[in-house]
């Protein structure tokens, strides 16, 4: 058979520009006859290997998974957690020795408004590391991070954060919201607005409160109006300013106080919304651009006596280089951080459960007894059973002719009537009867005494209510009733397990005043003439509420 030809027609006439091309194919072919040969030789599948010039086609990269590339950039951000500061709770420092040097007016206002010349440890640390980070910052763009500190109730933590705040916003031009302290309870925004206007007097600088009295239009023309430096609300009320445009651009402090009880409550998202509109207003963040790194970041500074570790809670913060201090003698790090005031006595009585029925009683003459009659606060587990129990307690006293003067804040009474009858408590002492809500943060260094007249619900509610006294290095104490075996256990499961609670190597102490298991004391311990009185009083109570409904 004839062997044909392996040219194209009239392929000399083609072009030399394509004779590679034709060169390439008709090798290709030979190759092809030889492979298909059974007895060809095997060198030939290498040569074809080599001369078809055969390359895997290019393929594009895979995206990388975003959501295992955030998971990944939150595990890195917690690397913090193994490596907190800590610090001896027992530090002091005069306020004119600090380096940097804190100014003239500040430190005149803390000497004739607050009393104090001296700072305490949580304020030595957090004052001094954020006025270095905030110069350094001046001539760095570079953001310094944020802080989570972690100290007992009562050793300053308003002060640790609002002094590096105020000294830097001093000399500013332009009156603009810089900072936002958020805060869980309208009474400690009164408080916390009532210390930045002591700290500022006499000093160039706009403070604002925000408590929902009224509404957010009006809110939002106050705003308009006052041109605030300082702004103190709570996260829900800020949730429906940022909603309604509020200028978050040249925010630069964030101040999360008690953050414990606002992390655990979601507040309409507000830690969600709120981040999510500072990454967009300062463009920080993924989107970030050359152009904007010398913007204003915000930093934002955590504050807590039961600080969490938990991430899960945390990384909705979207926390940025984060540095833990810890105010404890003892170095633990643990997913809960309770601490109490190195000064606090903790002590329990255990009661008859028989003696359920006079537990006002019982109140009354333990009180008369251990002679604690001034400076003290009684936590209810409610607001009707604080008004309710203010008012047996001074009629009882009517009646057995004590000289207590026994005070109630609930949610009754108007803001003003709060602040008035706080600072008669403050200044003339007695015996003031309270919840946890309207009591948590409240800012009085006075509280000689607590108690737990109703059990708190869990340790950190615990924590919160004994931190009341002992404030300020002061001495203070901390008693919890327990009537019967089962509110007897539940104490023990609040104080000993749910995390770790630091007690500066204290223990907690029984104080014998009726044993649970001598009945016949107990039945004693209430005389009878006690018992009438006591259901004299009840009937009184009893008609008074009917005459008001």
């Amino acid at each position: 058979m004839t062997e044909v030809s392996r040219k194209r027609p009239h392929e000399d006439d083609e072009p030399d520009l394509h004779s590679s091309v034709f060169e390439r194919y008709n090798r290709t072919m030979s190759l092809q006859d030889k492979l298909d040969d059974p007895n060809g030789d095997a060198s030939v599948s290498e040569q074809a290997d080599v001369e078809m010039d055969v390359a895997p086609l290019p393929q594009p990269k895979l995206p990388r998974d975003k959501s295992l590339y955030s998971q990944e950039r939150k595990n890195k951000n917690l690397d913090w957690l193994t490596e907190p500061e800590y610090h001896d709770t027992l530090q002091t420092k005069p306020f004119k020795e600090f380096e940097p040097a804190i100014d003239s007016a500040i430190i005149s206002n803390l000497e004739s408004k607050f009393g104090i010349s001296s700072a305490f440890s949580v304020q030595i640390n957090v004052i001094e590391s954020l006025m270095r980070d905030i110069a350094a910052n001046r001539l760095d763009p570079t953001p310094f991070g944020d802080y989570l500190v972690n100290a007992s109730t009562g050793s300053g933590k308003t002060l640790a954060y609002l002094i590096p705040i105020v000294h830097s916003l001093i000399g500013r031009v332009v009156p603009r919201i810089r900072c936002i302290i958020l805060v869980p309870t309208k009474p400690l925004i009164t408080q916390v607005y009532a210390t930045i206007l002591q700290l500022t007097r006499g000093i160039n600088i706009n403070a604002l409160a925000l408590r929902s009295d009224t509404s957010v239009k009006e809110e939002t023309d106050k705003l308009a109006t006052v041109n605030p430096d300082i702004l103190v609300t709570t996260p829900g009320r800020l949730v429906e300013h940022v909603t309604n445009g509020l200028d978050l651009s040249q925010l630069r402090f964030l101040v999360v106080d008690e953050a414990d009880r606002l992390l655990n409550q979601s507040f309409q998202n507000w830690c969600d919304v709120l981040v999510s509109k500072l990454e967009q207003q300062q463009q920080f963040g993924p989107g970030q651009t050359f152009y904007n790194t010398f913007g204003v970041k915000c930093t934002k500074l955590i504050f807590s006596a039961t600080l969490t570790t938990d991430s899960e809670k945390l990384h909705h913060l979207k926390l940025f280089k984060p540095k833990l201090i810890v105010i404890n003698n003892t170095e633990q790090l643990v997913n809960e951080l309770y601490q109490i005031p190195l000064n606090l006595e903790e002590k329990y009585i255990r009661v008859n459960e028989k003696l359920s029925f006079f537990k006002p009683m019982v109140l009354l003459k333990f009180l008369q007894q251990q002679q604690y009659s001034s400076h003290g606060l009684v936590f209810t587990k409610s607001n009707e059973s604080a008004i309710r129990l203010s008012r047996l307690l001074s009629i009882l006293c009517t009646k057995l002719q004590l000289d207590l003067d026994i005070l109630c804040i609930n949610y009754s009474l108007k803001t003003q009537q709060r602040t008035q009858l706080l600072r008669r408590f403050d200044e003339q002492g007695g015996i003031l009867v309270a919840t946890d809500l309207i009591a948590r943060g409240m800012n009085m260094d006075s509280i000689k005494f607590v108690v737990n007249y109703d059990l708190p619900l869990s340790t950190k509610e615990y924590i919160h209510r004994v931190g009341r006294t002992a404030r300020a290095n002061r001495p203070g104490t901390a008693f919890t009733l327990c009537f019967g075996d089962g509110e007897y256990k539940w104490f023990k499961k609040l104080v000993y397990s749910g995390g770790v609670i630091n007690r500066n190597g204290k223990q907690i102490d029984e104080i014998k005043v009726v044993r649970q298991d001598d009945e016949h004391t107990a039945e004693d311990f209430v005389l009878e003439l006690d018992r009438d009185v006591y259901d004299e009083s009840l009937d009184l109570l009893e008609k008074e509420i009917k005459n008001t409904t």
